[in-house]
């Protein structure tokens, strides 16, 4: 004789609420582990900050005073075309979306005398091709409108091109683009263009970003802590050195580090009785596992073979037989270098079709982008 279970509406919104339990605590439990001991609500260094924030912006303001005066300049009729180039992740987006919401700002506080009407669009957005074929590109619908400035981000030598051409009601043009492209866009333009480079971050800088950071997620509002409470100053100086002085890989060095902290509390306990605090030897192991350790390190004795090969994945994945017709080097040859590479950590594949399509990493893309600048005063020289 079998007995048959029959679960009433209130046992099932037990084992329901058992459930939820269970998962309220799991999570809990989870967010002390990660966070709870140091005091923060979440990873101070790789959680968003709004595009309006104004309060988190070291180290730039020399060139946000140039492009705020150069706004005024332009108001006037003068036509000026600047180039803002640094490498990847050197804070060149967030220059833009910075001045930019400091003249709105300006402009809702004094209308009168500072109605500067401007646009901020990425180069992908205003050249990307439209899902139908009745539609046009951006970049035709915007071009002929009336405005002080344009900043666009990321910008292609080609696209500055039809920018400067298109653009003639706009007097005032700022153009993100990277150190590689610097040859190619200065016979893009007809007028003489302003360059501002972006340098790295000095040592101090990296300390009061990663700081500000902190104190930006802490759950005690009413308290401030030092970043020499979370790490030692050894570990910052790794973090700083392998960063190569760039913001958002300094960033993640430094997520990893706390990430890494976390894991030695949580499996080894060692933390429990012990001082909570990033180490100079867990500071290498996160600037490992980024990458940005062996972009540092393995370029100086790169290869002029492989440095070649290298260059052709900066920007977009591409097959082993792709870059052998480019190069004019057998494929197995390109394939050994490629597997080399990758071995080193400077470049990824994934698996398309017979062939694997190779990228660089975003620290090789910065390393090879950082010898391309002019006067780059890296504090900490790849020794």
């Amino acid at each position: 004789m079998h007995v048959t279970h029959i679960f009433t509406g209130v046992n099932m919104l037990e084992k329901y609420a058992k459930l939820l339990r269970r998962a309220r605590s799991a999570k809990l439990e989870a967010l002390t582990a990660w966070y709870s001991f140091f005091g923060l609500k979440e990873d101070p260094f790789l959680s968003p900050i709004p595009k309006d924030e104004i309060n988190y912006f070291v180290n730039r303001e020399d060139v946000v005073d140039t492009i705020v005066y150069d706004v005024g300049v332009a108001s006037r009729g003068i036509p000026i075309i600047l180039f803002l180039v640094g490498p990847q992740g050197s804070g060149r987006t967030s220059i833009l979306w910075y001045v930019k919401n400091v003249l709105e700002r300006l402009r809702e506080q004094n209308p009168k005398e500072f109605s500067f009407k401007g646009e901020l669009y990425s180069s992908i957005s205003l050249f990307e091709k439209p899902e139908s074929d009745e539609s046009v590109q951006l970049w035709v619908k915007v071009c002929k409108k009336r405005r002080d400035y344009l900043f666009i981000d990321d910008a292609k030598p080609k696209q500055i091109s039809m920018i400067t051409r298109e653009f003639t009601r706009t007097t005032f043009k700022v153009f993100v683009i990277s150190p590689l492209d610097l040859k190619d866009v200065y016979s893009m333009v007809s007028v003489e263009p302003e360059t501002l480079f972006l340098q790295p971050l000095s040592f101090e800088a990296t300390r009061e970003m990663l700081e500000k950071r902190v104190n930006r997620v802490l759950l005690d509002k009413g308290k401030r802590i030092s970043i020499f409470d979370i790490f030692e100053e050894e570990a910052l100086r790794v973090i700083h050195k392998y960063g190569m002085g760039v913001p958002d890989l300094i960033l993640r060095c430094a997520s990893w580090s706390l990430k890494l902290l976390r894991d030695k509390y949580v499996h080894e306990g060692v933390l429990k009785t012990g001082r909570r605090i990033v180490s100079g030897d867990l500071a290498i192991k996160a600037c490992k596992i980024t990458g940005c350790l062996q972009a540092v390190c393995e370029f100086e004795r790169m290869s002029h073979a492989k440095m070649n090969v290298l260059e052709r994945v900066l920007d977009s994945g591409k097959t082993p037989t792709e870059i052998s017709a480019e190069l004019g080097r057998d494929r197995t040859t390109i394939s050994r270098h490629l597997n080399d590479l990758r071995k080193l950590g400077l470049v990824e594949f994934v698996a398309k079709g017979r062939e694997s399509v190779y990228k660089a990493t975003r620290p090789a893309k910065v390393r090879f982008e950082i010898e391309r600048m002019p006067n780059w005063r890296w504090e900490f020289a790849s020794s």
